[in-house]
């Protein structure tokens, strides 16, 4: 069985929130490098529900339609998502969840976003990260709410529309096939958008674009019901389509893609040829759907994508459909509000503007300055600081900088906005101004306007051939007109106000937008909203944070500047009381801390320190305390002892630490193992007359006798051996809880002195959990000189308690390996109190023999190098790293897949998973390996089926799977003749069925 850790399907992703991958479509490379910095930050923030993004732009340079941007960004996706094993498309797609989102373009009707992208406009909504929600996360946010088919769902959605999907009823695309999200709507609308006729199944019959009533009629698109007050009704495309695996593979493989051992490999076919320019633009809304229902013609197919100019494109088509025709397609009708779509600027504006009630303009993303502006305006991305603007209604202001002494009065409905541009090396702005019903789409032989006017009027075209210092061509828009100057932001800016006032201009060399947009400076264009962002963000940090408990802070602290993480370090210390044990304010802390990292101050920070000191009070606080005033139960001539087996974890490891699992509960599969036949743990405790308690160390030949209370409660040190006994005596309740308790008295009631011997037979750094299970072992010794009663789960959840006190801030899933026998899987729910479920696996006939039969346990002779582990794990998922989220996702569905295979008696997929949970604990911590451990396994590569690292990693013991006990053989005979070093040492894997035991002698 070929493991996928990073995916696999055994382990499959819950899809009903996030997507594994988002692709993104672009013009060109320009707008892709745009999308890739800005969307890639709101991936790295968590802001995006999505685990990946790439973005495509389209191929050769040239715009290839939105059916040519699917085609290519499906490829695309496959390529990415490819991996050894994978024999066919649909399988590649196969429990994975994929967004596309068609946004190239230059938003022409809106031009003020045509730089940035039509999916960055912003909206009128609060996001995430103090400024202004994009389309894009509207998008996404509304199309991770549509659930997809059980294996697997590919969906394609339009950029430049907010499509609402949330609680929507009537749309249900977990069938197999293809599904197309519609939306009733009148025939006026339907003129405007796409339009979907159906049967009264669903099943799609026709795909009709932008057409006029008696085209919808012919069709049969009126809906039977009729719409409000009797009123015609059709079904509106929304653009949101939703495949399953198999659907979207048949669309790859009827465009000429196959897979090889490599990879997806694009063949002849109609993916090729719109690479290679030979089919010009490919919709996929009109050509590509309407290839799928055989109710469609022939004919009227042949004609619909006929092109004169590309000879060779209805050939391709007409191909493309004999593959695909007959598919399922089934039309869901969406019972929600129309969706969003701000096409034009004056839509943007009302949209902007809708219900606003407060005086002066409406801000986004904006600077705060003093402006005397009608209610009904916008400006967005601008700052004005010290300038005299006046805005008199109905205008968008967009992208103007900081400009010393501006001026600017803007007439009712004017428009302006900036461009960062690039000439020859040299930083310059060219600013485009115009009226709110102008777009950079209309020819002048179509009734373009400028101003608000038509360019084909006499006197407006006169104006602008003077400022162009030419003739206008008809067949012109204004994208096309050179009519704009450039130069210093401020001198551009007064250039485009006085041509669309209508005042002279001087004589000089005119720029077309369209040249403009051509030598767009990204780096600047992006650089100027960064740092509006980051004003933002230090004003609202500490809502930001409590608000979305999911933002990385580590991407946060990198959109401020050094200075500005500074500052934010010390709100949210300030903010974070020394005395919280919350999960939020271990969250805040441990975010401050990588603030003051961003801020050039990590190493005098201590920020983790006190996350780490709040999760541990946040695991005392639900643990009812050990009354001291207990008196001992056994005699003076007996003696309790206590032993346990180590234990190796098998899935799901560090899902099981505070405060993953406070948060999200934690699954871990793990054995209770012997060394040599023997449980190599052990405790005993005695009563003695002397009013004193003696501890003894056997494996490290120490000893100490404590007088005093308050030696006995001095602060936790992990590097102080009698710290664990210590503060086992104190959770006992042996040891009164007020240091300034006389140690004597205590004792004397209680019944007599202790002395309690402690002895580990495993080596240090072992990562077979030796330290908590001693831990364990030790608590189970003391609670028998008090109490008779057996309670496993009293031991695992004070094991958990001694460890936030003693610092060393364990999980609980090393107790339960040591205290529990067998092979077993553990389970807890979120909450502050974790006391686990305990569930003995009953592995299949001969499973427990074959797996003994095919491991090799080695001690590697290597220490534990890594002696902040937890502290970097912890950290990571504290500062919600998305790739720690993710991989504590994977680490429990791998323990439940585990927990299905060994009850099963698979021992393949056993090996797999112990492959997959070693690359996942490597990617929570790289330093959990380096190389002369990996050497170690290297040497018996050929021989091995999967090995691991047991614990934390770093050092220790290596458990190898081989591939069957003839390589198991061979694997031994090496180790033994040839040790990596003279302290390496092999150890038969044998379970331990009884556990922790605990007797009186």
């Amino acid at each position: 069985m070929t493991a996928d850790p990073d995916h696999d399907a055994d382990h499959r992703r819950s899809l009903d929130h996030r997507f594994d991958l988002l692709v993104l479509t672009a013009s060109d490379p320009r707008q892709a490098a745009i999308y890739e910095r800005s969307v890639g930050r709101l991936v790295d923030c968590g802001v995006l529900p999505v685990d990946d993004l790439l973005v495509v732009p389209d191929p050769g340079g040239r715009r290839v339609g939105s059916g040519g941007a699917t085609l290519e960004a499906a490829a695309r996706a496959a390529e990415h998502l490819f991996r050894a094993g994978r024999s066919d498309l649909a399988s590649i797609f196969r429990n994975r969840r994929v967004l596309v989102v068609h946004s190239g373009g230059e938003t022409r009707r809106l031009p003020a976003f045509a730089g940035l992208g039509k999916i960055l406009l912003p909206l009128p909504t609060a996001g995430p990260l103090g400024g202004s929600l994009t389309m894009l996360e509207a998008i996404v946010a509304e199309s991770a709410a549509l659930p997809g088919p059980p294996d697997g769902q590919f969906m394609v959605v339009t950029g430049d529309a907010v499509v609402p999907l949330k609680g929507t009823t009537g749309v249900q695309p977990d069938r197999p096939g293809i599904t197309g999200v519609a939306q009733r709507a009148t025939l006026e609308r339907g003129g405007r958008h796409g339009v979907y006729v159906a049967d009264e199944t669903g099943r799609l019959l026709d795909m009709l674009q932008k057409p006029g009533p008696d085209e919808v009629r012919r069709a049969g698109g009126i809906l039977g019901d009729g719409g409000e007050a009797g009123e015609e009704a059709l079904l509106v495309d929304t653009g949101v389509l939703s495949f399953d695996p198999a659907s979207i593979a048949r669309w790859l493989e009827a465009a000429g893609v196959t897979v090889d051992s490599t990879g997806p490999v694009v063949g002849a076919g109609l993916l090729a040829a719109i690479r290679a320019g030979e089919t010009g633009s490919v919709e996929l809304y009109h050509e590509l759907l309407k290839a799928i229902p055989r109710t469609v013609p022939d004919a009227d197919f042949e004609a619909l994508v006929r092109d004169a100019v590309h000879a060779g494109r209805a050939a391709r088509l007409r191909d493309w459909r004999s593959r695909v025709v007959g598919m399922s397609f089934h039309v869901d009708v969406a019972d929600a509000e129309p969706f969003l779509h701000p096409g034009t600027t004056s839509e943007f504006i009302d949209l902007v503007c809708r219900g606003a009630d407060a005086a002066g303009p409406i801000r986004l993303d904006s600077g705060r300055d003093e402006i005397v502006a009608a209610r009904d305006s916008v400006v967005e991305a601008s700052v004005f600081s010290g300038a005299d603007v006046t805005l008199r209604g109905r205008n968008l202001v967009s992208g103007i900088p900081p400009i010393r002494n501006l001026e600017m009065d803007l007439p009712r409905g004017g428009c302006v906005f900036l461009i960062p541009v690039n000439e020859d090396g040299r930083s310059r702005w060219i600013a485009i101004a115009h009226h709110e019903h102008d777009d950079f789409k209309s020819r002048i032989v179509d009734q373009g306007t400028f101003g608000g006017r038509p360019m084909a009027h006499p006197s407006v075209r006169h104006r602008l051939e003077s400022v162009a210092g030419g003739p206008l061509e008809v067949e012109h828009t204004l994208r096309e007109l050179p009519l704009w100057s450039i130069g210093t932001a401020a001198g551009t800016l007064r250039h485009a106000m006085a041509v669309l006032r209508g005042d002279a201009v001087r004589r000089g060399d005119r720029i077309s937008f369209a040249r403009a947009l051509g030598m767009l400076d990204p780096d600047r264009l992006l650089a100027h909203r960064d740092r509006l962002r980051a004003d933002a963000i230090e004003r609202a940090a500490i809502s930001i944070l409590r608000d979305r408990a999911d933002l990385s802070a580590d991407a946060l602290a990198s959109l401020v500047s050094p200075r500005q993480a500074g500052r934010i370090a010390d709100v949210i210390e300030e903010a974070v009381s020394d005395r919280a044990d919350d999960a939020a304010s271990a969250r805040f802390a441990a975010a401050g801390h990588r603030f003051a990292v961003r801020a050039g101050r990590g190493a005098r920070d201590h920020g983790m320190r006190k996350a780490l000191e709040i999760v541990g009070r946040s695991v005392a606080g639900p643990v009812e305390p050990m009354s001291d005033a207990t008196t001992a139960i056994v005699l003076r001539d007996q003696a309790v002892w206590a032993a346990s087996p180590v234990r190796i974890d098998f899935a799901g490891g560090w899902s099981d630490t505070p405060p993953i699992c406070s948060d999200l509960g934690g699954t871990v599969v793990n054995a209770a193992v012997l060394l040599h036949g023997k449980q190599p743990i052990q405790a005993m405790a005695k009563i003695v007359d002397a009013p004193t308690i003696n501890v003894h160390s056997v494996d490290l030949g120490r000893s100490r006798t404590f007088t005093t209370t308050r030696s006995l409660l001095a602060p936790a040190d992990p590097s102080d051996w009698t710290t664990l006994p210590r503060v086992a005596l104190q959770l006992a309740g042996i040891v009164p809880a007020d240091p300034r308790a006389s140690l004597r008295r205590r004792l004397e009631r209680f019944g007599g002195g202790v002395v309690l011997t402690l002895y580990s037979a495993v080596p240090k750094g072992s990562g077979l959990g030796t330290s908590s299970i001693l831990g364990a072992t030790v608590l189970a010794c003391l609670r028998r000189l008090v109490d008779p009663t057996d309670d496993p789960a009293w031991i695992v959840e004070r094991t958990s308690l001694l460890e936030q006190m003693m610092t060393t801030r364990g999980g609980w899933q090393d107790q339960v390996g040591g205290v529990y026998g067998g092979i077993k899987i553990a389970r807890t729910a979120p909450g502050p109190r974790q006391r686990p479920k305990v569930e003995m696996l009953e592995p299949g006939r001969g499973f427990v023999e074959a797996i003994e039969a095919r491991s090799v346990l080695v001690y590697s002779g290597e220490k534990r190098l890594a002696r902040d582990i937890l502290e970097k794990v912890i950290g990571r998922y504290l500062a919600r790293e998305p790739q720690a989220i993710r991989i504590v996702d994977r680490l429990q569905r791998g323990a439940e897949s585990m927990g299905a295979a060994i009850e099963a008696g698979d021992v393949e997929a056993f090996c797999a998973g112990v492959a997959a949970y070693w690359t996942l604990k490597r990617a929570f911590d790289p330093a959990a390996t380096y190389d002369r451990v990996e050497a170690i396994a290297a040497t018996h590569a050929a021989d091995l089926a999967a090995w691991e690292l047991p614990g934390a990693g770093g050092g220790g013991f290596v458990l190898m799977l081989a591939r069957d006990e003839a390589a198991a053989a061979r694997i031994r005979h090496r180790v033994d003749r040839d040790p990596a070093n003279e302290l390496v040492r092999r150890f038969p894997l044998e379970i331990d069925r009884e556990g922790l035991r605990v007797t009186v002698l």
